[in-house]
């Protein structure tokens, strides 16, 4: 194939958003904290053997062909931003190691580690390796750019560099050979050919332009009534700096599925109802009156098999029920009627990137600097593998995900199923420093979910009323997940 008829791999307008949104103080950057068992591959001394893991990892790597890929920069008449393979790439340039300083938290290590800067000139990723953490573990934190991978393919690309068995081999996958040159006169071909596919496709939807344009105004109408709605004014930050902190909630995930079809509500459902708990938790701590208020978080959901997110929903979070029940209610209620409308073909705010390309960055740059006042929080929650995964011979133990900080919204969390346990990791602002009340907050309304939800007669008038402090953790002396009283007994 010669230079000028390459089939290019053009930037998504969804990629080209994840570039627009972010800042040099929010970086558009996900990750995952992986935590192993270091015993398999402990060395001389008992130490861990890290060139061995990074020569396990580079050659992995090799597995995943979008993370020897970095993005061309065009020039104007070019079209949009191309993937290219690196020549240059080196997969152990992208692996580093490190140790766990004494007393650290691994996660509170991390936070501010997972904003450093990823060169744009090379593949977007890294990977570092850390040794030293409590209870003979490793950790791997693995960092990629949203432009590589949202959630779910990031999921599928951490998959690929560990194995399904302990046992498992490494196929030596040869890197892939260098193509034609890109030149100036392939990429302006290339454009123009795909200005042309553009322009045909509008010409064979002209009969179907009436219901597009019925479609559309539905679409706007929805969308408009979302970015019209304010969010309230918290005691959190109204500015992100380049500081993080990060706090993590952890619980079972058959006991909360189970607890949530008890009352015909998803997983998505209780994490929400969970987070409310969490926020209401904070802020009560904060001193700060909750009464009949609704904090907006915006979720992303329906993602397509090509690791498209198909919309984003904007939803309140009632914050100020008293009622745990109520709350979980409401949310189930709310994230039913959205996903209609959303079946319906009804818009959101993900709607700016069916615009033209112009109009798509100009409503992003307004959504970085506006977003904060209709929005609180992010909220996140990716399927991860029910079965444990393995690092040649190392069985992977845990895994924190990590969501971005975006548009100065101080709070983005996300939650990672992984071998029947869901992990919920708090990224905050670095001046939100009571996080782990929030976390806390979640992990314990979590197991009130799963607790009062599978077992209705617990809050049955036919039985001696019970009264739950959700917040009475077993750290402060209970023996149980979570705490429960006789009225009137302690």
């Amino acid at each position: 194939m010669s230079g000028d008829d390459l089939e290019l791999h053009w930037l998504r307008l969804a990629d080209l958003a994840n570039l627009w949104a972010e800042s040099s103080d929010a970086p558009s950057h996900i990750a995952l904290l992986g935590e192993f068992d270091a015993a398999p591959l402990r060395g001389v001394a008992c130490r861990l053997d890290v060139e061995r893991v990074r020569a396990d990892l580079a050659r992995r790597v090799r597995r995943a062909p979008e993370l020897g890929r970095r993005i061309h920069w065009t020039r104007s008449g070019e079209g949009r931003p191309v993937w290219v393979s690196d020549p240059a790439f080196d997969p152990l340039d992208h692996i580093g190691a490190t140790t766990l300083p004494t007393g650290a938290d691994s996660a509170a290590w991390s936070a501010d580690r997972i904003v450093r800067r990823l060169d744009p000139a090379r593949p977007l990723w890294r990977i570092e390796i850390v040794d030293a953490l409590p209870d003979g573990r490793f950790g791997l934190l693995i960092v990629l750019h949203h432009v590589v991978a949202d959630g779910l393919t990031g999921v599928a690309i951490v998959g690929r560099l560990l194995d399904a068995f302990p046992d498992a081999t490494v196929d030596a996958t040869p890197a892939p050979s260098a193509g034609p040159a890109l030149t100036h006169r392939a990429l302006v071909t290339d454009a123009r050919r795909t200005r042309r596919r553009a322009v045909a496709a509008a010409l064979r939807g002209v009969p179907r332009l009436p219901a597009a344009l019925r479609r559309t105004a539905r679409q706007v109408r929805d969308a408009a009534g979302d970015i019209r709605e304010t969010a309230p004014a918290t005691s959190l930050p109204r500015r992100v700096g380049t500081g993080r902190r990060l706090a993590v909630a952890r619980f079972p995930l058959a006991e909360l599925r189970a607890g949530g079809r008890a009352v015909g509500a998803t997983v998505n459902d209780v994490l929400l109802s969970a987070v409310s708990t969490g926020l209401r938790e904070l802020l009560l701590a904060r001193g700060k009156s909750v009464d009949g208020l609704t904090l907006r978080a915006s979720m992303p959901v329906g993602a397509t098999g090509a690791g498209q997110t198909a919309a984003m929903l904007l939803l309140g979070l009632p914050v100020g029920d008293p009622d745990p029940r109520q709350r979980l209610v409401t949310i189930t209620a709310t994230t039913t009627r959205l996903k209609a409308r959303q079946r319906a073909g009804g818009g959101d705010v993900f709607d700016v990137l069916h615009l033209p390309e112009p109009l798509a960055r100009a409503a992003v740059r307004w959504m970085r600097r506006h977003a904060a006042r209709h929005i609180n929080l992010f909220v996140t929650n990716v399927p991860g593998p029910p079965q444990p995964l393995w690092l040649a011979g190392a069985r992977l133990l845990e895994a924190l995900p990590v969501a971005p900080l975006a548009a100065d919204i101080p709070v983005a969390i996300a939650a990672l199923s992984y071998a029947g346990t869901l992990t919920v990791a708090v990224n905050a602002n670095a001046g939100v420093s009571d996080i782990d009340v929030l976390a806390e907050g979640i992990e314990c309304a979590l197991a009130w979910s799963a607790e009062v939800t599978g077992h209705p007669e617990l809050t049955s008038p036919s039985r001696p009323a019970r009264t739950f402090d959700p917040f009475r953790s077993p750290r402060q002396g209970g023996s149980s997940r979570v705490g429960w009283t006789e009225r009137g007994q302690q």
